[in-house]
């Protein structure tokens, strides 16, 4: 088995449409894009590694006059090119999604999440995930990690635990415990419909607001059901609000992790309008 190596990085780079094809209606407006993407990017290893490299990727694009906009696609990363490698011997792939996609004038602001799903070469089995949020075509805050080697296995009693370990917790008190569950990339949605968090920072801050609405609260499991890396739990919330009273909600959240036991996707189904509070 070849051990596992985790490479942290940050990108800064630039891209756009090399070739494609568009249609647009004006009533209602609809604008849709597909085509290829070309670009050079420069990365910064954790490990003191620097280098630039090439990417051309697939992608397609919606804007819509509701403002719910939609961007996607495939990419080809050229890291012979950061190896100084025979080339096209290491080649790294990424799928992505805009997580934000907004149009205000003539500026395009695109928050994109991507995961890395295998490659050639060196990167044969790499994966990971990578965050950017571009204007105009370029970005400065791209950031990472890559992870080299075999996938563990990893069995359901691991992710039992890793669940268990999210509802300790959040009886904690402590908001930078229950944000420390959570990976970097994580998408989280609870309660669902809520504005998810854009950063750390507003990970952590999501956590703040919650606790800070009680004396004391935690969500304890009734029942986890596991399958792969993702757990669904059903829970009960019980808390003192700051002025002494009982309160208790419920809910169900479906938790997604990585094989580090980190959260990369989490959505709590939960009405807080309908906690009982005596």
């Amino acid at each position: 088995m070849k051990a596992q190596e985790t490479l942290k990085f940050t990108v800064i780079g630039g891209y756009q449409f090399a070739e494609g094809y568009s249609i647009q209606n004006n009533e209602p407006f609809v604008f849709a894009q597909a085509g290829q993407l070309t670009g050079s990017w420069h990365w910064e290893f954790e490990n003191g590694k620097k280098g630039n490299t090439h990417i051309n990727g697939a992608t397609a694009n919606r804007v819509v006059s509701n403002g719910k906009n939609d961007l996607f696609g495939t990419m080809k990363i050229n890291m012979f090119e950061f190896e100084d490698s025979p080339r096209e011997s290491d080649l790294l792939f990424l799928a992505y999604k805009a997580q934000k996609f907004e149009i205000n004038g003539s500026q395009v602001t695109i928050k994109v999440s991507g995961e890395f799903t295998g490659g050639t070469g060196k990167y044969e089995n790499a994966r990971g995930w990578l965050t950017v949020t571009s204007v105009n075509g370029f970005f400065e805050d791209g950031k990472g990690e890559i992870i080299m080697g075999d996938i563990p296995e990893i069995t359901e009693k691991e992710v039992l635990k890793w669940t268990n370990d999210y509802f300790k917790a959040t009886q904690s008190g402590d908001a930078l415990t229950w944000a420390n569950t959570f990976a970097d990339n994580a998408f989280i949605n609870d309660p669902y419909g809520s504005p998810a968090p854009d950063s750390r920072e507003e990970i952590l801050q999501v956590g703040e607001n919650f606790m800070s609405a009680f004396k004391s609260a935690g969500l304890y499991p009734d029942y986890i059901f596991v399958d792969g890396l993702i757990a669904t739990s059903k829970w009960t919330g019980k808390g003192i609000t700051n002025d002494g009273k009982e309160a208790t909600f419920e809910g169900v959240n479906v938790t997604a992790y990585d094989e580090k036991g980190k959260i990369v996707s989490h959505i709590g189904y939960w009405d807080p309008e309908k906690m009982v509070i005596k």
